[in-house]
């Protein structure tokens, strides 16, 4: 850890200084070093409290820490977040304003100032975050930092041009950072300009290997892009690392079924379910993928699995009525008119409990659509026949 090479150069400073000085600084200095030493051991018993949530549990140690050293920067920061994430915002901005007071050098009144900043933005109070931004901005033209943070507030506040330029800033002046890599591929992600994505996320990816949300945002880029090798490799990284982890399984197979590489497609899905039985995002998978091979009983195989853990599932509904639908087009084209028109009129059926059920706005427009091609195909079979 960085700090604790800090102050272990610092003892030995203070071990030399003391072999040519009096007996009563000696004493002086060794209290100095107690001191900031009690203060990294309580911060470092409330950073495992904070891994773990228990987030009560860290306060106490952060306020002890404090008191230790009161111009201990990472202990007002820490103890921040804690009460941020606890939804008290009033005291994390009152811990903020106290820290302040107590720093004597620059670096430690930007870090300081930066969050308070930061917590106006969430409070609401945007003008005045913005009055502390362009004021950090004036006072540290230079600081790369301060050009990110401020580049993810202007982010959160919806103004996207203004934070692109200061995520362009932020890397000008430390292009070897690899978080402001990240953040500034992140917000490329975020707006589907996924060219311009992966150039940052690979640069970020260099430090942080193992990274699971690099990974992700990397692997969806590439499928955007077409790369479909690279996305499957990156997707098979996360396997590594989280063995147990569905949604890549998924993804591998969606991937593969725009490949139409149907059986490793299905041998994805199919591992995917095996981990979380009852994962109905498996059985939609499925059921396209029947429905791609044109694999009728296939289909009706896998909805009813589905149905199995929720009968009352709106998508899988929506693809049961494509499932009628379709068997309907099977008959119409072999002039079977009577039982073309039974299964229609059972799709339609279907997708008018879906427009009632459905909460998302593109599966009612789904059933929708169907319902309208279904009566379509009923009315030019009552035409032809008559």
């Amino acid at each position: 850890m960085k700090v604790t090479r800090i102050f272990f150069l610092f003892f030995l400073m203070v071990l030399i200084s003391c072999a040519s000085t009096g007996e009563k600084k000696e004493e002086v200095k060794q209290a100095e070093v107690q001191e900031v030493s009690e203060a990294e051991r309580y911060y470092s018993f409330a950073f495992e409290h904070m891994k773990h949530k228990n987030y009560n549990d860290a306060i106490p140690l952060l306020n002890k820490a404090i008191e230790a050293d009161s111009s201990y920067v990472d202990a007002y920061l820490a103890l921040r977040q804690v009460y941020l994430e606890v939804g008290d915002t009033t005291k994390a901005l009152e811990i903020c304003k106290k820290g302040i007071r107590c720093f004597s050098d620059p670096d430690s009144n930007r870090k300081m100032a930066k969050a308070i900043a930061d917590l106006y933005a969430k409070m609401g109070e945007p003008q005045k975050a913005e009055q502390l931004f362009q004021k950090i901005l004036k006072d540290y033209p230079k600081d790369a930092n301060s050009y990110d943070l401020y580049a993810s507030y202007l982010e959160s506040q919806g103004r996207y041009d203004e934070a692109l330029k200061s995520y362009e800033k932020a890397y000008e002046l430390k292009p070897d950072d690899e978080g402001i890599a990240f953040r500034i591929g992140s917000f490329y992600f975020e707006r589907g300009r996924y060219k311009e994505a992966v150039k940052f996320l690979e640069k970020a990816k260099q430090s942080f290997v193992d990274d699971i949300d690099i990974m992700k945002k990397l692997a969806e880029c590439y499928s955007e892009l077409g790369q479909n090798e690279k996305a499957i490799e990156e997707y098979k990284s996360i396997i590594k690392i989280i063995p147990k982890h569905v949604s890549s399984r998924i993804q591998i197979g969606n991937i593969y079924l725009k490949m139409r590489k149907y059986r490793e497609a299905e041998s994805y899905y199919k591992e995917a379910l095996k981990i979380e039985p009852g994962n109905l995002s498996v059985y939609y998978q499925l059921v396209s993928l029947e429905l791609t091979r044109k694999n009728l009983p296939g289909v009706k195989k896998y909805i009813a699995e589905g149905f199995s853990f929720d009968a009352d599932d709106a998508i899988l509904l929506a693809l049961y009525g494509e499932y009628y639908y379709r068997l309907g087009l099977n008959y119409m084209q072999d002039k079977k008119w009577n039982p073309a028109i039974e299964e229609f009129q059972e799709s339609a059926r279907i997708w008018k409990t879906v427009k009632a059920k459905a909460s998302d706005p593109k599966w009612i427009e789904y059933a929708q659509k169907g319902i309208i091609n279904a009566e379509k195909n009923i009315r030019e079979i009552k035409n032809i026949r008559w």
